[in-house]
């Protein structure tokens, strides 16, 4: 949209104002003075907004509102609206208000080179109004190292994107971000009992699925064995109208499937699925195994939708036999419990090392006691859980590669194919002190957990928009709610780990909701435990993907080709036990191939 002599607010000007009589088609949303607004996402506290701002009793939607909002609050409106969104608004001077809702908000691009304002939730408009589409080369460095990319610049040069909880506001020419929410101001919550938190926490997860099925017409819910979608899934049907069913969904592995997994981890939701679909009788589980399905599952169509291709999407694959058959059942809205581990499910991984700071030694014995399938003996474990995490980043990485040389635990998250030679080498070096993909949940304390997952959570959401797009679906993180994330992160750690019981809040607030062999179960969903049955049929396609590599404009340089080489020389004829082996072959190498698909569907680059 241009932005250059005349007020952006003028642009709108031709479009009809708001009547009383419906019309027909799309009209952009505007307050009752005028201030236009667009709005992707949803708004949950919408009845209480309206109330105060004087519109209860109206049909009033959600981008109406947000104008209104905007209009009498100013800097602070986002501060008081409770949602998923991204919105647009055109402010009176002329310039151009553009917003993201903290905790993994709707994603929102833009382009503005003082002549003309481009703004999408992904970058293909974008282009297709014009803009060049030339990749970042920061960006593919990041995408290649599997760092954490900066929050506001975008894969493309020229896009920008705005991050969640901020406000940027544009005239031409100049960008003011205003950074109005800080995970970390969040004050702690302390309460008189025990059960309070458990009464607090079910209250808002109350809350939250509420504003989910208000949404929904045949809402679906994706359910594992573990604690998060099973806490959701119940208070689901809890709330459902009566009569009606709730469809669920599960993946589950191959029948090829070798049984491998690690000692900490289970490999099959579906007997302890079954087990609570057996308590729950208004539940009408489905179970796919994804058959035909990996890392590159419609990877074309998902670049060609959303124009983004990060190498965590390789796990991302596991759902695509789910979305599809929500999208047969016809299911509108598919419920996820994503953020469960952040909110009432939170293991508390800075535990041990609060525990050690702070003197609680019987806490800290019976924390890593209680740990499955440790081999390490308990001074071996403290060391490494409560005192290494106070140590500097530099210190601890030193100490790791000491201790570890050898065995290739050192750089166990790093991306083991960058060569070492490489303008990229020294991001491999420093993997435990670079922010990366595979090490968002910080061990050493609350505030480096929060800023972690924090930043992690305001990247990649254009990816739901593709997905959205090529399955035909509507995707909402249940757990997502901003209110029971705040809570769930300022209650005390020992609410949520107490006398070796890990998750304890989720435990409480399970009673009677679950069978308690799942309650109880300490061990954790491994959900890509067929990796090895999917792959090994596919060696020498993947060989042959690899040997495209060598000389491909921007991998090469940066790419251990031999590296790849040899792990798919080498390949094992089971799942290997090597966790550090397992994550090359499961993650690391698929991740590598799948960057590689993306720079070439984004450059049209054809290798043959």
């Amino acid at each position: 949209m241009p932005s250059s002599e005349s007020s952006v607010g003028d642009l709108f000007a031709h479009l009809p104002a708001p009547r009383v009589r419906a019309q027909r088609g799309w009209r952009v949303a505007r307050s009752r003075s005028g201030w236009p607004a667009l709005l992707s996402g949803w708004i949950d506290n919408q009845a209480e907004l309206a109330a105060e701002l004087g519109l209860a009793g109206a049909s009033v939607d959600a981008a109406t509102l947000y104008a209104e909002a905007v209009e009498r609050w100013g800097a602070r409106a986002d501060a008081r609206i409770i949602g998923s969104y991204c919105a647009v608004t055109c402010l009176p001077d002329g310039r151009v208000r553009l917003a993201r809702s903290p905790w993994g908000g709707k994603s929102l691009l833009y382009h503005d080179d003082g002549a003309a304002l481009l703004v999408c939730s992904i970058a293909r408009p974008l282009f297709a109004a014009g803009l060049e589409k030339r990749l970042r080369p920061g960006e593919i460095d990041a995408l290649v190292s599997m760092r954490l990319p900066d929050d506001r610049a975008g894969l493309f040069e020229g896009i920008w994107q705005v991050p969640h909880g901020a406000v940027v506001t544009l005239s031409p020419g100049r960008a003011e971000i205003d950074r109005w929410y800080d995970p970390q101001a969040l004050g702690p919550v302390r309460l008189r009992r025990d059960a309070d938190y458990v009464e607090a926490a079910n209250a808002l997860l109350r809350d939250a699925v509420g504003h989910a099925l208000g949404a929904a017409q045949n809402p679906a819910m994706t359910l594992s064995g573990g604690l998060d979608s099973s806490m959701v899934c119940a208070e689901a049907l809890a709330q459902l109208a009566p009569g009606k069913r709730l469809k669920s969904f599960t993946f589950h592995p191959l029948a090829e499937w070798d049984g491998a997994v690690p000692a900490h981890k289970f490999g099959d939701d579906r007997p302890l699925v079954e087990q609570f679909a057996r308590m729950h009788p208004g539940l009408d589980p489905q179970f796919v195994d994804n058959r035909g399905i990996a890392f590159d599952d419609r990877a074309a169509q998902v670049f060609a939708a959303c124009d983004a291709g990060y190498p965590a999407r390789v796990l991302g694959s596991l759902f695509h036999g789910i979305y599809d058959a929500a999208a047969r059942a016809q299911c509108d809205w598919l419920l996820t419990a994503e953020c469960g581990n952040l909110t009432f499910s939170n293991g508390a991984p800075w535990a041990a090392a609060e525990f050690f700071r702070s003197l609680r030694w019987s806490q800290l014995w019976q924390l890593l006691g209680a740990v499955p399938a440790d081999p390490r003996p308990m001074w071996r474990r403290i060391a490494a859980q409560g005192l290494m995490p106070q140590l500097p980043a530099r210190l601890r990485a030193a100490i790791r590669a000491a201790v570890h040389r050898g065995d290739q635990l050192a750089d166990r998250y790093a991306n083991p194919f960058l060569r070492a030679d490489s303008r990229l080498g020294e991001l491999r070096r420093e993997a435990a002190i670079q922010r990366n993909i595979m090490t968002v949940d910080r061990d050493e304390s609350r505030a480096a957990y929060i800023a972690e997952n924090y930043h992690a959570m305001s990247l990649g959401g254009e990816v739901i928009h593709g997905y959205e797009q090529v399955f035909g679906i509507r995707l909402r993180d249940v757990t997502a709610y901003r209110p029971l994330i705040e809570f769930c992160l300022s209650v005390p750690t020992d609410q949520l780990v107490r006398d070796g019981e890990s998750r304890w809040l989720a435990r409480r607030m399970a009673q009677g909701r679950m069978p308690e062999a799942q309650r109880r179960n300490r061990l954790y969903g491994e959900h890509n435990a067929d990796w090895h049955a999917r792959l090994t049929p596919r060696l020498g396609e993947l060989r042959r993907e690899a040997e495209r590599l060598a000389d491909h404009p921007q991998l090469a340089e940066v790419i251990d080709i031999g590296a790849l080489r040899a792990a798919l020389d080498d390949w094992p004829a089971t799942t290997p036990a090597n966790p550090v082996l397992a994550d090359r072959l499961r993650f690391h190498l698929p991740a590598v191939l799948y960057i590689g698909r993306f720079l070439d569907f984004e450059t049209g680059r054809n290798p043959q």
